[in-house]
């Protein structure tokens, strides 16, 4: 059972590092992941890798510390995806010393990772050790260095690292919807000699799934963080904007729908908290921790932005106003990761059925 709940701001140092975050964000907020020394700028300011311990070069950040930025970062709608980086990577360097060994490379900006998880037909690992597959959209996999994945076959599954190059791999770039980059990875008999297996087994299949829950986690962090800045600039919208000589705010319509929007970014607020102590406790309630806020994630908050766009009006839907691109980047997150059919499975117990296919 999850005992441990922890404001965003318990310590000084939280403090701290989210105004750090948030000016860092600020001014980095048109730029795109493709500008030459965009990420030069992440690996100067302690992003990649703060997680590590001090001696390890990293910032001795816990994971309520690391969501914290990552808050930062979606709500500045930040396009480099840095999850993997902040997240992944320093907890997977605590158990495999092959990843332990790229920390220099990754706090120097050399190394990136990505998270190949929810599968489209999965990865097959046959006798011979070679892996066949195709992985949904990942987001930064274009500029990964380095791919993480868990190839399937019963007892003999294997969680492996390949670099950019390995044979076999191929990476298919593509943008999505909200101005970032994504990219399918592709598996075409890629041999795992030519790889390094990190683990086997039960343990492969519990790292695999312990990632991409911290995945998740990171996601819906940057979630929060473009709904409470979706939240700030409809709150005193309308309370600038006027109508009939009055201000928006004054309606009761309008008040009503701010009152039930606030309410669902108070619940988004408490399930991450949940999130974020569970996974830093361990255990076995992380998992549905994780569903809850994975769900609400990709529904509820979709549903609430939405909402505000509704009593903002037709500016809300333009290029330059940024609430309609938080939308988009919500929407684009509910669509990643496998969507809300896995969180649902997991609370449900069952798997759901596969939907028919179209003729």
């Amino acid at each position: 059972m999850t005992t441990m709940r922890r404001s965003h701001d318990q310590s000084e140092t939280d403090s701290l590092l989210r105004a750090s975050a948030r000016e860092f964000a600020r001014e980095r907020e048109d730029a795109r992941p493709d500008t030459a020394g965009n990420w030069r700028a992440f690996v100067e300011a302690g992003w990649p890798g703060m997680g590590l311990d001090e001696a390890s070069g990293g910032l001795g950040a816990d994971l309520h510390q690391c969501c914290l930025v990552l808050q930062e970062a979606g709500r500045a709608l930040l396009t480099e995806s840095a999850a993997a980086d902040i997240l992944l990577a320093p907890r997977l360097a605590q158990r495999a010393p092959a990843i332990a060994a790229l920390m220099p490379a990754l706090l120097d900006g050399k190394a990136r990772f990505a998270l190949a998880g929810a599968a489209e037909t999965g990865f097959s690992l046959s006798a011979d050790g070679r892996v066949t597959g195709r992985s949904a959209l990942v987001p930064g996999a274009d500029r990964a260095t380095h791919l993480l994945f868990l190839a399937e076959a019963g007892e003999g599954a294997r969680f492996c690292l390949a670099e950019r190059g390995t044979g076999g791999l191929h990476i298919h770039p593509a943008p999505l919807l909200d101005g970032r980059t994504a990219a399918r990875i592709d598996l075409d008999a890629a041999d795992t000699d030519e790889m390094t297996v990190l683990c086997t087994g039960k343990e492969a299949c519990g790292i695999a799934a312990e990632l991409e829950a911290l995945l998740l986690c990171g996601a819906a962090s940057e979630g929060l963080g473009a709904f409470e800045a979706a939240f700030e600039m409809t709150a005193d919208y309308v309370q600038t904007r006027q109508q009939f000589k009055q201000p928006l705010a004054s309606f009761q319509a309008v008040e009503h729908t701010i009152a039930d929007v606030y309410c669902e970014l108070e619940k988004f607020r408490s399930l991450h908290m949940a999130m974020v102590s569970a996974l830093s406790e361990g255990g076995t309630s992380s998992s549905m921790a994780v569903a809850h806020a994975r769900l609400f994630h990709a529904s509820n908050v979709v549903q609430a932005v939405g909402r505000l766009i509704q009593i903002t009006g037709g500016i809300a839907v333009t290029e330059e106003y940024k609430l309609g691109r938080i939308y988009r980047r919500l929407q684009s997150d509910a669509a990643l990761f496998g969507g809300v059919r896995r969180p649902i499975e997991i609370l449900a117990g069952t798997p759901m059925a596969k939907p028919a296919p179209l003729h």
